[in-house]
């Protein structure tokens, strides 16, 4: 069968939507191109230290144990996938300068050459399939495991050649070695360190511009140059990343320059941060998604009448403008409107989200609905939210009010934020807050993982344990079409149909805040800005 080119559509999902960003660079890259990162062309940078405050915590610096979005900010300064995400959304190159798919369940890669790890030690072919059996092995239990539940196998089949081969076919797959699913590191290194990666003392290994220097989990992280990256020269020689979760000491911080980064602005504070002297404050949408998660699995979630009542009870039009200042957009459903280019035209998109239902914030229904459940006067429950997230908070807090108009207790609970991601593994809870990033331009990203009937369980990505055939059908019918039309029909149509069961409330789409001090600008801010090398693209001024 002759080799299948990657459709030029299925690469540039985000792109349609965005407004005009420029869809060709990507799309060169995609086709086989051997783009670098942009570093290599750039001066030399004159500030050796870079200082970054990240709003929360890090119990592991291992992505795929702990897969909060602030780990991949570290993590993809020091690890590299076999193809990258692109400012517009579209796959490029990374560690494999080329792909292609041979035939509907075979993708084969082509690794670039002179490639080394931080410890000097050359990446070969089989350093990246050590790497892609650490989630596609069977009995896998990273974070990352889902995405190669399709894999039959992964080899080697030449000096700079892998192949992966699917059990069946998958639409989505060009995305999965991608950042936001594999982090390459050497045979090597899986084996004399094991369960100690991402600890303070195994740290990571990889081949992006940095190495960790210094990890401790509750305090700060310290990375270093690595000069050997075939990206070229990294422009600081170290990059000190302090924990710094109380929003106002991150405004101190930066308003006494001891900071020059500080990530995840909270939107009440956009105004002060703007005023400090020299601070630019970039923002963007970034794809996110924050969502009422039900445990259709447990009582009294189990009762549609009860997920609908609280549904019913979410003023998220007033959450956008109180909680977030407008730096958000109302939820209609799980994918972002910017997610669809290439399988959905914008008039496809309008016509979609126009046809899925919807609660609308109505006290006295919300009422009615509880009435007629199983539990008509009421009952109580926790909801967590992590401490990076103080919106998500005050998100909850609304809720608890409005609840208790109807006789339902909700006590709202911050927690820290690797707390927080491992009880969403957990699925012991009746009602959760998700908070997610896209890390592809895939319309699908969230639909297969917070849908999929599979996908249920302990460790599971469907924290709703939300489990209709009739759903898991049309995502399987989605993943194995090779139509763009027709995929984004059948997605179209399992969110639908999940509407109406409402194990998810989806609340907010989100935007990024980022403060860039005196010293520092960035180039190419927008969606997927931390979804690769991003200090590179930080340039002194």
């Amino acid at each position: 069968m002759a080799d299948l080119p990657i459709s030029r559509r299925s690469l540039l999902h985000s792109t349609a939507l965005m407004g005009g960003l420029a869809a060709l660079p990507g799309l060169l890259a995609a086709c086989g191109g051997t783009s670098q990162p942009s570093s290599q062309s750039k001066p030399a940078k004159t500030l050796d230290v870079l200082r970054v405050a990240l709003p929360s915590s890090l119990g592991s610096l291992d992505a795929s144990k702990e897969a909060g979005i602030m780990n991949y900010v570290v993590a993809l300064l020091v690890q590299e996938a076999l193809v990258g995400v692109g400012q517009d959304g579209g796959l490029q190159p990374s560690l494999a300068e080329s792909w292609k798919r041979r035939d509907p369940t075979t993708y084969v890669y082509t690794l670039r050459a002179g490639i080394t790890f931080s410890d000097g030690s050359p990446m070969t072919a089989d350093d990246v399939v050590a790497s892609l059996n650490l989630h596609a092995k069977k009995g896998s239990t990273t974070a990352f495991a889902y995405a190669y539940a399709n894999v039959a196998s992964v080899e080697a089949t030449g000096p700079a050649e892998i192949t992966i081969r699917l059990k069946s076919p998958d639409a989505s797959f060009a995305w999965t070695p991608s950042p936001g699913t594999l982090l390459v590191t050497s045979r090597k290194f899986i084996e004399a360190t094991g369960e100690k990666i991402g600890t303070p003392e195994g740290k990571l290994l990889g081949t992006g511009p940095y190495k960790v220097a210094e990890f401790a989990p509750d305090s700060h992280v310290t990375l270093e140059r690595n000069d050997g990256w075939w990206g070229g020269r990294a422009p600081y020689g170290q990059i000190k990343i302090d924990f710094i979760p109380e929003e106002s000491t991150r405004l101190l911080a930066m308003r006494g320059d001891s900071v020059d980064v500080a990530l995840n602005v909270p939107a009440e504070q956009i105004d002060q941060w703007k005023a400090l002297p020299g601070v630019q404050l970039m923002t963007s949408g970034d794809r996110s998604l924050v969502t009422l998660a039900f445990n259709t699995a447990k009582k009294p979630w189990n009762d549609i009448h009860v997920r609908r009542a609280v549904a019913h009870a979410v003023d998220r039009e007033g959450i956008v403008r109180s909680v977030l200042r407008g730096h958000g957009k109302v939820a209609a459903t799980i994918p972002d409107p910017a997610q669809w280019g290439g399988v959905l035209d914008q008039a496809g998109v309008t016509s979609l989200y126009a046809s899925i239902p919807q609660a609308g914030f109505d006290l006295a229904m919300a009422k009615a609905e509880l009435a007629q459940s199983a539990t008509p006067h009421g009952f109580g429950d926790m909801l967590t939210y992590p401490s990076s997230g103080p919106q998500l908070g005050r998100a909850a807090l609304t809720l608890a009010e409005n609840l208790s108009q109807i006789g339902i207790t909700l006590e709202v609970k911050e927690v820290p934020l690797e707390q927080w991601i491992a009880d969403l593994g957990k699925h012991a809870s009746g009602i959760y807050l998700g908070w997610y990033f896209a890390t592809t331009g895939d319309a699908a990203e969230y639909v297969q993982q917070l849908l999929h009937g599979s996908a249920t369980g302990a460790n599971g990505t469907n924290i709703a344990e939300y489990d209709n055939p009739e759903v898991t059908k049309l995502l399987d019918d989605a993943k194995a079409s090779t139509d763009d039309a027709a995929r984004g029909r059948l997605l179209g149509e399992a969110l639908v149909k999940s509407a109406a069961d409402v194990p998810y409330q989806p609340l907010w789409w989100g935007e990024a805040a980022t403060a860039f001090g005196k010293n520092v600008t960035a180039e190419g801010f927008g969606p997927y800005f931390f979804v690769g090398p991003w200090a590179t693209e930080i340039a002194a001024r």
